[in-house]
């Protein structure tokens, strides 16, 4: 069963990702989660549950959950990001179910994951010779997510000998002209000569080729790239000092990274471009320990060529976001799985099932209750920005009035509210009054410190402008 399912996320998600929605996403959270759970009741009414679910190899990973999943809770952007931690979830779910998957399955979904490769290559041709907009909006969001799934996948199409498969990657990955994906690729290469067991001297000029073509990749890269990436950096760094311990929540870094770039700097980005600064930013130290002691342990014990698109998944985060895409992250977990020891079987006791059945619906419905009202915040932002544009602000309010009572889209719905007002004729003031109440929930959010400037930048509002700026500048 997990087989199939998986083999219809593994060949559709990567191609939709790039139009995925807020309701897309969870209609495959839900998916993931469902067949979890299903391979739980009937694991657990048939043969048992595998003891091999609470061998310590999994331990770092239930601790990464468990941490991860406070932080976003907790966060000071929980309005902004209820629907993106079950993105990380759902990984470690699929970690956990390929871990058990009988070898038949795991070959049916390393088919089916070359079969999502086919059609990633066959979209990616269509929209560059007949739809002409490939370089605006590639398959999975972007050209360097994009040579990441590459080279992701290559290693997998040469083990299973799909030779053409294997050559298109190639060119599709020099296509996108990723320098992060090269050096992937280059680090990947290394490696694999490094495991061939033959002395470092029989290896000479296979290192020393690949330490040039690394060289003339590092010395490829545009100026301004390297000064991005580096004050990206440097934000994350500021994350991690201002809550090294709790984080800001998964996926935070897009909405929190504006307040810590560096003073003059424009180029703002919404992933920090080096997915364990951003992790350790978003999760905390505790949760970014756990977590990366469970991908150094599952990248030792990988086998086969796979192997090596871990790795490089691994070396590409070093200097790009590719990770943060979802569609990435999965393949990456499940590219990470390895058989896991069986161990004793655990039957549970008709009355521990029911209980446990219990508690899992009861679990999934708390879970499920903020993306919910996550998609009917979606409707109602709608519909607030259908009052504004025919003139009607007091009717954008009211469709966001269930939002603005609440609590955890209280903020969103403020800072929305407030642009709308922004742009109404003699809304300023009341906008003003949205965002500073906005910044009382959380006085990390940039978007409410911006905005505060433009309303209080007008002339005689002198004294607001100057108690904003030392306000700002205590924080």
């Amino acid at each position: 069963m997990t087989g199939y399912i998986f083999s219809a996320i593994l060949v559709l998600y990567p191609a939709l990702q790039s139009v995925t929605d807020l309701g897309l996403q969870l209609a495959f959270q839900l998916a993931v989660l469902a067949v979890f759970l299903a391979w739980l009741f009937l694991k657990a009414s048939g043969p048992g549950l595998p003891g091999g679910l609470a061998d310590r190899r999994f331990l770092p990973l239930w601790a990464a959950a468990a941490l991860s999943l406070a932080a976003a809770a907790f966060s000071p952007f929980s309005g902004y990001i209820v629907g993106e931690w079950g993105n990380f979830g759902c990984g470690l779910l699929i970690f956990l179910c390929a871990s058990f998957m009988p070898q038949e399955e795991r070959e049916r979904a390393g088919r089916a994951l070359l079969w999502g490769a086919w059609l990633v290559v066959s979209l990616s041709v269509v929209q560059a010779f007949a739809l002409h907009n490939f370089a605006a909006r590639p398959p999975l969001t972007n050209l360097n997510a994009l040579a990441l799934y590459c080279v992701m996948v290559l290693p997998v199409a040469l083990e299973r000998r799909a030779w053409v498969l294997s050559g298109l990657l190639v060119g599709l990955t020099i296509w996108t002209q990723s320098l992060g994906a090269a050096l992937a690729a280059l680090t990947a290469a290394g490696f694999y000569a490094a495991s061939r067991g033959r002395a470092l001297k029989e290896n000479a000029a296979v290192f020393a080729a690949l330490a040039l073509l690394g060289c003339a990749v590092l010395l490829l890269v545009q100026a301004d790239s390297a000064a991005g990436r580096l004050a990206w950096w440097r934000g994350a760094l500021s994350m991690i000092a201002e809550r090294p311990l709790s984080g800001f929540g998964h996926s935070a870094y897009t909405w929190a990274q504006a307040l810590f770039q560096p003073a003059g700097f424009r180029e703002h980005s919404i992933y920090a471009h080096n997915y364990y600064l951003e992790f350790i930013a978003e999760n905390g130290l505790f949760a970014a320990a756990a977590w990366f002691a469970a991908l150094w342990a599952a990248a030792r014990r990988r086998g086969g060529l796979a192997r090596y698109a871990v790795i490089a998944a691994l070396a590409h985060s070093l200097v790009d976001f590719g990770l943060s895409v979802p569609a990435n992250f999965w393949l990456f977990c499940f590219l990470l799985a390895s058989p896991a020891p069986e161990g004793p079987a655990f039957k549970p006791s008709p009355s521990a099932l029911r209980a446990g059945l219990l508690a899992a619906a009861l679990l999934t419905a708390a879970l499920g209750r903020p993306f919910l009202g996550a998609l009917a915040f979606e409707r109602h932002r709608s519909a607030a920005l259908a009052a504004a544009a025919a003139g009607d602000p007091a009717g954008a309010e009211a469709a966001l009035s269930a939002e603005l009572k609440g609590d955890l889209f209280r903020q969103p719905a403020l800072e929305f509210l407030g642009r709308i007002l922004m742009t109404t004729p003699g809304g300023e003031l009341r906008a003003a009054a949205c965002f500073e109440e906005a910044l009382l929930l959380n006085r990390y959010s940039a978007a409410s410190w911006r905005a505060l400037e433009r309303i209080y930048s007008a002339p005689g509002r002198e004294a607001a402008a100057a108690g904003l700026a030392r306000r700002k500048g205590a924080l």
